[in-house]
């Protein structure tokens, strides 16, 4: 199926995210990398399949699971009755683990359409900078978050699900727009497994028509 900017708008309206800072066609335009296996045969050989975006997938599918714990309702409840936060304070620390990680990775691939994704991600982060700060989350320079584990520690239960927890939005966005990228992954690993066959397969179906040795 083809994916249109106006799909993807009215995909991301419906999770709260904005729509309006990054265009799907500019990211298309502008790639200077291009992720074609063709290229790959007619300068530098037959080569296997990307592996970057298998990886990315299984990243991109840790970071939706952390992200949907965090949005739930339960995990604070657990918290309220058990008075203690350190299982809250341990699935902040998993999804920022495996926010950066999908964020390195998605910086290593050469789909138009990750870099789309991985922009929307940094803006989420963006646009609750302020919030997540008061809870020890900062953003670096390369957009991955740094976490002061003292600080989220230090902060009540309420500041904790205000941000991150089902009174926020930040969980909610990110579970969203990781989902999105596992499955631009998975559609990428599964394509580029297919270009190669087809390519690698016509490459030496060619050369065998030529006896380069006279």
């Amino acid at each position: 199926m083809r994916i249109t900017t106006q799909m993807l708008n009215a995909s991301m309206r419906k999770a709260g995210l904005p729509v309006n800072n990054v265009s799907l066609l500019n990211y298309v335009n502008s790639s200077s990398q291009g992720n074609s296996l063709l290229n790959a045969l007619n300068k530098n050989g037959i080569k296997l399949p990307d592996k970057s975006f298998e990886k990315l997938k299984g990243q991109a599918e840790k970071l939706q699971q952390a992200a949907e714990k965090m949005a739930s309702e339960e995990a604070f409840q657990e918290a309220r009755t058990s008075g203690d936060l350190q299982a809250v304070c341990s699935n902040v620390q998993e999804m920022v683990k495996n926010y950066n990680n999908t964020i390195k990775s998605m910086k290593n691939t050469s789909s138009p359409l990750n870099q789309y994704y991985r922009q929307m991600l940094i803006g989420a982060a963006e646009d609750d900078k302020d919030k997540l700060k008061e809870i020890g989350i900062t953003r670096n320079g390369d957009g991955t978050l740094k976490l002061d584990e003292d600080k989220l520690k230090a902060s009540d239960l309420d500041k904790l699900e205000e941000v991150l927890g089902p009174k926020g939005t930040f969980s909610s966005k990110v579970s969203f727009l990781a989902d999105k990228i596992a499955d631009n992954a998975r559609a990428n690993a599964s394509s580029a497994s297919s270009q190669y066959n087809a390519l690698g397969n016509n490459y030496f179906a060619s050369a065998s028509k030529y006896n380069f040795w006279g």
